[in-house]
C-alpha cells in the first residue's frame, strides 16, 4: 500500500518538453479554465449591449449586421490564417502563443473602455468636427463602428492562438477530458451572465463594459503569466516555390477540395452558417414576442445550464456511436425545433396573459404554501418549454460537430489545414448570412410590420437548412463509402504518399 501511494504521488504527465506532477497539472487546468471564464464573459457582454445600443440609436438591421457580423467575420477571415502561420513559426522565451495573447490584451481592454463610452465619444466627435453631412446619431454609429473594427482585429489574435495553446501545453491523452470540462465551465459561465448580468444590459451597459475590461485585464493577464509553454524545435525553413504566393494559395485550396466528401462538408457548413446568420437578431426576436430582458436572461441561462449537462451525455453517445451519427440525429430533430419556432406566426398571446400552475405537493408544506400556485406569462412558459425541451438537447448533439466529428473525419496529418478551410467556409457563410438576414428582416418589416418581421426568423433558417441537410446526408454516405465506423480512411491530397495508409481515429 505504501509503495502504491508513493507511485501515485510520483506520477507525472508530459507534453513535449513539459513535465507535470498532479499538482502542476491541476494548476494548469485551473489557469486555462479561469482564462476561459474571463474571455467568455468579455465576449458575452459585447454582442447584447451593442445590439441594444444600436436599437436605441435606430440603426437598421442591415447596418447592425455589418457592424456586428460582417466586419468581425471579414477581419477574422483575413487575419486568422496569417496569425496562425506566424504563431506556429514564432519562438521566444515566453513561447509561441502567449506573446500574441499578451500583445493584444491591453488593446482589447482599451476597446472595451471605448465601447463603454462610445456614444459619448461619438457625440464629442460630432460637436468638435461640426459635421454638416451627418447627424449626431450617425456620428455615434460611425464611432462605435470604428471601435468595433479595432476590437475585432485585436480579438482575432486571442480567438486564434488561445485554442492552439491547449495543444501545446496539455498532455495529449488528457486533451479530450480537458475540453469536455472546458466547454462545460464555459457554458455555465454564460448561464451566470444571462441570469445575473444580462438583465442590466440596457441600463448599465457602461458599467458592464468597464467590469469586463477590468476582469479581462487582470484575470486573463494572470493566466498568461501562470501558464508556461515548453521548448519547440526550430521552424522548418520556407521552401522556395516558383509559383509564388498565388501558387501556394492555389495548392492550399486545391488540396482541400479534390474529394467530394469534403465538398459536401464545406457546402453544408457554408449554407448552415448563412441560415444561422439570423441568430444575430435573436435578442430582437425574443423582445418582439413579448419577453423582457429579465425573462430573456432567465431563459437563456436555463438553456445553457441544460446544454452544459446534456453535452456530457452527447459526448458519451459520440464515443459510443460516432459523432457523425449524433450530429445527424441532432439535425433531424432540428426540424421539430424550427417548426416550433414558427408558432408565433399563428398564435401570439398578450405579453401580460398568464397561466396558473398548481403545485399540490408544495401546498402541503407550511413554509412553501405561498408558492402552491404560480402565475407565469404564456409567452414565457412556451419559450421555456421550447428552449429547454427542444433547443437544449439539439444544441448539445450538434455541438459534437466541432471538434469531435471533425477530428474523426479529417486527415490527421493535414488537420490544421483542413480545419482552417472549414473555418473560412463558416466565416464567409456567417458574414453573408448576417447581412442578408438583416436585409431580409428590413424587407419583411415593410411588408408585415417591424415586430412581426422577426417571427419569420425560423423561415429564413429553414430555407438554408434544407439544402444543408441534404449535403450532410451526402457527406454521411461518402463517409460510409470510405469505410465508416471501423475502416474509415480520410482521403488525402493526391500528392500525399500516405493517402491510403492514414486512418482517422
Amino acid at each position: 500500500m505504501l509503495n502504491s501511494n508513493m507511485e501515485n504521488r510520483a506520477k507525472t504527465w508530459t507534453c513535449g518538453t513539459l513535465t507535470y506532477t498532479r499538482v502542476a497539472l491541476s494548476l494548469l487546468f485551473f489557469w486555462l479554465i479561469w482564462g476561459d471564464i474571463c474571455y467568455t464573459l468579455m465576449e458575452s457582454v459585447t454582442g447584447p449591449i451593442m445590439l441594444l445600443k444600436f436599437k436605441a440609436l435606430g440603426a437598421p438591421n442591415w447596418e447592425v449586421a455589418v457592424l456586428l457580423s460582417t466586419i468581425p467575420t471579414t477581419v477574422y477571415s483575413i487575419f486568422n490564417p496569417i496569425i496562425s502561420v506566424k504563431s506556429d513559426r514564432f519562438r521566444s522565451r515566453w513561447g509561441r502563443r502567449i506573446p500574441f495573447i499578451l500583445f493584444s490584451l491591453p488593446m482589447l481592454v482599451l476597446g472595451l473602455v471605448g465601447l463603454a463610452f462610445g456614444d459619448r465619444l461619438g457625440g464629442f466627435v460630432f460637436g468638435m468636427l461640426h459635421l454638416a453631412a451627418a447627424s449626431r446619431t450617425q456620428a455615434i454609429l460611425w464611432t462605435l463602428g470604428m471601435i468595433l473594427v479595432g476590437f475585432s482585429f485585436f480579438n482575432t489574435f486571442v480567438n486564434t492562438t488561445f485554442w492552439y495553446l491547449f495543444n501545446d501545453v496539455i498532455p495529449p491523452h488528457l486533451l479530450a477530458r480537458f475540453m469536455s470540462w472546458f466547454r462545460f465551465v464555459g457554458i455555465l459561465c454564460g448561464a451566470v451572465y444571462n441570469f445575473y448580468i444580462f438583465p442590466y444590459s440596457g441600463t448599465h451597459g457602461t458599467e458592464i463594459f468597464l467590469g469586463a475590461a477590468a476582469l479581462y485585464l487582470t484575470g486573463f493577464g494572470f493566466m498568461c503569466f501562470n501558464v508556461r509553454e515548453g521548448e519547440y524545435l526550430p521552424p522548418t525553413p520556407h521552401r522556395h516555390n516558383k509559383a509564388g504566393v498565388l501558387g501556394l494559395v492555389f495548392t492550399y485550396a486545391k488540396e482541400c477540395h479534390t474529394n467530394r466528401i469534403y465538398w459536401y462538408l464545406w457546402l453544408c457548413t457554408f449554407l448552415g452558417s448563412i441560415g444561422g446568420g439570423i441568430g444575430l437578431f435573436s435578442l430582437y426576436y425574443q423582445q418582439a414576442i413579448g419577453l423582457n430582458l429579465n425573462q430573456i436572461g432567465d431563459i437563456n441561462g436555463t438553456l445553457q445550464i441544460f446544454v452544459a449537462v446534456l453535452i456530457l451525455g452527447a459526448g458519451w453517445l459520440a464515443d459510443r456511436y460516432h459523432p457523425i451519427r449524433v450530429v445527424f440525429a441532432g439535425q433531424m430533430l432540428n426540424w421539430v425545433l424550427l417548426a416550433a419556432g414558427m408558432i408565433w406566426l399563428f398564435w401570439l398571446p398578450s405579453p401580460k396573459a398568464t397561466v396558473a400552475l398548481h403545485l399540490p405537493l408544495v401546498g402541503h408544506i407550511a413554509w412553501l404554501s405561498a408558492y402552491a400556485t404560480i402565475h407565469i406569462t404564456k409567452v414565457y412558459l412556451v419559450c421555456l418549454l421550447i428552449y429547454v425541451g427542444l433547443a437544449a438537447p439539439i444544441t448539445a448533439m450538434v455541438a459534437m460537430w466541432d471538434p469531435a466529428m471533425l477530428m474523426r473525419v479529417l486527415p490527421r496529418s493535414n488537420y490544421g489545414q483542413f480545419c482552417s478551410v472549414n473555418a473560412i467556409w463558416r466565416s464567409v457563410g456567417g458574414m453573408l448570412g448576417g447581412i442578408l438576414a438583416g436585409i431580409f428582416l428590413d424587407r419583411m418589416a415593410v411588408m408585415v410590420g417591424h415586430n412581426t418581421a422577426y417571427f419569420y426568423s425560423p423561415v429564413w433558417m429553414a430555407a438554408f437548412n434544407i439544402p444543408a441537410f441534404f449535403f450532410f446526408l451526402a457527406f454521411y454516405r461518402q463517409w460510409k463509402r470510405h469505410g465508416g465506423d471501423d475502416n474509415y480512411v480520410a482521403p488525402l491530397p493526391l500528392n500525399n504518399i500516405s493517402q491510403v495508409t492514414e486512418p482517422v481515429l
